[in-house]
């Protein structure tokens, strides 16, 4: 009897042991088929374990942990988001682990009455993303069609007044639009439309905001069929504000099949300016404005800017619109010049080079051109570096340093026999006195 209940004490503890130490595998949460409405929903719902997802009603927060929504089996010609929110609300998403939303048609976040894929939209209110723990949405569309592929964070948006995006990855197979401003401050967007078309243009834009884009950090990658970024403006004469593009910082890759990777104006001024970052475009025309100007790196200058794909232009038929590029930074040429000119150019075997090196800057370069400053800088300083001294200066410091400042020995020899004989005289005048 006692061997038998400690064999079963021994097994209990064993499993015990078994169970703490294992592992702990997060169980799959069920796939959702059918739209998400939050715009039913007046209390705190939570749906974490079951299906990936929570809404607090009172703060207007989504959290997604691991939540998978396909909606793709639609009726035909149907667009159906995966979450509706509310209207005119300031909402928050946060997502954690890993996050797939896939729609048919539209947008993960778009209006009632426009094709939609996944998320619907808030009209006058706003969306934030943010991921504390470095999660990931995947916003994906399958089928684009009307405008309604410009409502998407993966077709992610209509109705979405402003976006916000402050933290996270978010992968995007479809476009995103705002019907206001789209900030990104942090975190990492994807954006890929290269293989979409959206039945009225043939193809989709990365990003399509009607009022403003700003970017201050993070990393913004899009591949675009259509522009990469475009702001429009407003139409007729509802409030709008002029700077329509605004990129402070962060480092962005943009990528189009079309002409252009940065579009602004088609109905009100918008002015484009690049105060930081480090920017990559490639297109056939870089940046483009059809009303405002372009400003590179000309408000609020930052060391940083790094603009490739150098193409720009305005419309040629406003005469207002410009293109201000700011000087590039000669402080490390004018250090080398200064330096240059407190050298004694015959100490040297040959100061051509160096001459020749100042003679080449050329003044008035753009910052798009700061690397050939930098160059001009470097060349200067080489050629201060490989300068050789004059031999005859070394061989007169040494003749002067090696002199032999010792009497001849016989200047030292005559000067001590007329020492003797000068006081033998006084020797012997001395005693003849004395006799």
């Amino acid at each position: 009897m006692f061997k038998r209940n400690l064999l079963n004490f021994t097994l209990i503890s064993i499993l015990f042991l078994l169970i703490c130490i294992m592992p702990k595998v997060a169980l799959a949460v069920e796939q959702r088929t059918t739209t998400l409405d939050l715009t039913t929903q007046n209390a705190t719902i939570d749906m974490l374990s079951e299906e990936g997802w929570s809404w607090n009603n009172d703060t207007q927060t989504l959290t997604l942990k691991n939540a998978n929504f396909d909606v793709t089996d639609s009726p035909e010609g149907t667009p159906t988001p995966c979450i509706k929110f509310p209207t005119n609300k300031k909402v928050t998403v946060i997502f954690e682990g890993n996050n797939t939303l896939i729609a048919q048609k539209g947008s993960v976040f778009n209006g009632v009455d426009d094709p939609a894929t996944g998320i619907d939209g808030t009209e006058t209110g706003s969306i934030t993303f943010k991921s504390p723990n470095k999660g990931t949405l995947n916003l994906k569309v399958t089928e684009s069609s009307s405008r309604g592929t410009y409502g998407n964070l993966g077709c992610v948006m209509k109705d979405v007044h402003d976006l916000n995006i402050l933290s996270g990855t978010i992968n995007c197979i479809g476009g995103i639009m705002s019907d206001g401003t789209v900030t990104i401050s942090g975190g990492k967007l994807d954006i890929n439309t290269e293989n979409m078309t959206d039945g009225m243009s043939s193809t989709v834009e990365g990003i399509y905001a009607i009022k403003q884009v700003k970017i201050t950090g993070g990393n913004v990658n899009i591949k675009s069929s259509n522009t990469s970024i475009k702001v429009p403006g407003m139409q007729g004469q509802l409030p709008d504000v002029e700077d329509g593009i605004i990129i402070n910082g962060g480092n962005i890759s943009l990528s189009t099949q079309s002409k252009y990777t940065i579009y602004t104006g088609n109905y009100r001024q918008k002015d484009i300016k690049i105060n930081g970052g480090n920017i990559t475009l490639k297109s056939e025309v870089g940046i483009y404005t059809n009303k405002g100007d372009i400003y590179i790196n000309n408000i609020d200058s930052l060391d940083d800017t790094n603009v490739t794909g150098k193409t720009f232009q305005v419309n040629e038929g406003n005469a207002e619109n410009e293109i201000k590029v700011a000087t590039a930074d000669y402080s490390n040429v004018d250090k080398a010049i200064e330096k240059a000119k407190k050298l004694n150019k015959n100490d040297y075997v040959d100061f051509s080079a160096v001459e020749a090196a100042i003679n080449a800057v050329i003044r008035n370069k753009s910052i798009l051109e700061q690397e050939e400053v930098d160059a001009m800088a470097k060349d200067i300083e080489d050629a201060i570096n490989s300068l050789e001294l004059v031999k005859n200066n070394d061989d007169k410091s040494d003749d002067n340093s090696n002199k032999d400042i010792t009497p001849k020995t016989g200047s030292v020899d005559k000067i001590n026999y007329l020492y003797v004989l000068a006081v033998i005289s006084l020797a012997g005048s001395i005693i003849l006195k004395r006799i």
